[in-house]
Parts: C-alpha cells; structure tokens; sequence
C-alpha cells in the first residue's frame, strides 16, 4: 500500500517551495543597495563567465579555493544571505558531481593510502584519485557559484536583454523568456491538480493505481501546456509580434562598471599564471 495523501502532500510541498524560492530570488535582483546589483548587466554577466572560464581551466585546488572564496565576497556584498546562496550552490549539481566522481577515487592509479581488495583484483583508494575528485567537484561548485551569482543579482529580463545585446539570436530570447515566466503558471496548474486529486481521496491507493494516476495527470498537464504554448503563439501573432523580443530597459556603462570589469580581468590572469606556475 502506499499512502497516496503523503505523496501528493511532498508533491505540493516541493512545488510550492520552488515558487517560494524564484520570488525570493527576484527580491534580491531588485535591491540596488548590493554591490553586483549596481553593474550593468552586460558587463556583470561578461565579468562572471571570465570567472567561470577562468575556474574550469583550473588545474590546482589551492587557485579554485581562492576563486570560490572570491565568490563568497561577491555575495556577502551583494547582500545575499550566505547560507542560502551556499545552499544553493551546494545542494544538486556538485553533490551530484560527487556522487558520479566518486568511482575515480578507486580507479585512478598511483600511491595507494589505504588498500580494499588484492585479489582477484586490486583496488585501493589513491592519493591521486582522492586529489582528481576534489579538484572536479570544487571546480564544477565554484563555477556554478558565479553563474548562480547572476541569477540570483539580476532580474530575467535584463539578463534576456544582456544577452540579446552580447549577440544571443533573438529566437533562443523568445523561448528562454516565455519558458522562464509561464513555468510558474504550469506550477499552478501542477498544484491545483494535486488539491483537486487529494480532495478526492477517500483511501491510500495501491502502488499501481497510483502510477496509473500519476501517468494521467502528467499526460493532461502535457496537453494542457502544449494548447496553451499555441494559444500564447497565436496571441503575440495577433499583437502584431515580428520574431523580434521587445525588452524596454536602456543599459549605461559607467565607471564602476570598467573597473569591475578590469579587476576582474586582472585576478583571472593572475590565478591562471599562478595556476601555471605551481608544479
């Protein structure tokens, strides 16, 4: 038997949460008093994936330690709670990236610390597998950590029209826009399926009925979004929509701007040479 109430709960829970947290994250785009949120947009998103080129021709623990304390800074003044941005960098992609590296540890070869199996097959935990591990899963959490620095400090549509303006076609805009805004409204829809489904429960269904339910729901949701993908369509054809994202926000390169932009320029160029110089 499983207990088809608990389900659906877990299910309104997580899709809540997510909504929760996308708004909470748009809070913090909008305060201008963090030190991110005042750059353009151009030259902030330009100045991170320097960072996260930078972090992935990494080849030293020490420089990627240095660079993701170096992202911390930027979210301590950018004014975003530090728990919740280590949270969030932390908690899917590179746990993930641990999980899946993990067999290295074993397989890569050279001073054995400490030996598991001689025979049939030899296998020991290795300095340099325990070393390459490190050094992959640090490298992919701080480059996640710049590219969550940009959602997190800039609003989607200046981050639309930034791209849009660094040469992003103007199709890629129009999807990553409408996919980006109507994911909430699908979310309602998953949620008010789940409390017209619970509200109609009167016992736990078994596992099959329940994966027979689960199947349709998820079926009409499909529907549901594709006549509403084509309706969205028809109206923007309507209104006289060219192909062409119409974003009304005027970007200004100021002082402080070039300076970000330098600076980081120049810690990239110092960490690669470092990076270069460690035997």
């Amino acid at each position: 038997m499983v207990n088809s109430v608990k389900l659906i709960n877990k299910t309104v829970e997580h899709v809540i949460k997510y909504i929760s947290e996308a708004v909470f994250s748009e809070k913090f785009a909008r305060n201008k008093d963090g030190f991110l949120q005042k750059l353009d947009p151009r030259i902030k998103i330009i100045g991170l994936i320097i960072l996260v080129i930078t972090t992935v021709s990494i080849k030293h623990i020490e420089v990627l330690i240095f660079l993701y304390l170096l992202s911390l800074i930027f979210c301590i003044l950018s004014r975003i709670p530090l728990l919740y941005y280590i949270k969030r960098v932390w908690l899917f992609i590179p746990l993930f990236t641990g999980i899946i590296i993990f067999p290295v540890i074993f397989l890569t070869p050279g001073h054995p610390i400490y030996v598991i199996l001689k025979k049939p097959y030899y296998i020991a935990i290795t300095y340099e597998g325990i070393k390459y591990a490190v050094l992959f899963t640090l490298r992919v959490a701080t480059a996640i950590s710049y590219t969550v620095l940009i959602t997190l400090t800039t609003r989607w549509d200046e981050i639309m029209k930034a791209l849009n303006s660094l040469g992003v076609p103007d199709i890629v805009i129009t999807i990553m826009t409408l996919a980006y805004r109507y994911i909430f409204l699908l979310l309602n829809n998953v949620l008010e399926m789940m409390y017209s489904k619970k509200s109609r429960l009167c016992r736990n269904l078994k596992l099959k009925e329940s994966w027979i339910i689960a199947g349709k729901s998820m079926g009409a949701l499909f529907i549901k979004t594709q006549r509403m993908g084509e309706d969205i369509y028809y109206a923007m054809l309507s209104r006289g929509y060219l192909n062409e994202p119409r974003i009304f926000t005027n970007f200004k390169v100021k002082y402080y701007d070039i300076i970000f932009l330098c600076f980081i320029v120049l810690i990239s160029s110092i960490s690669l040479g470092y990076d270069r110089l460690i035997l």
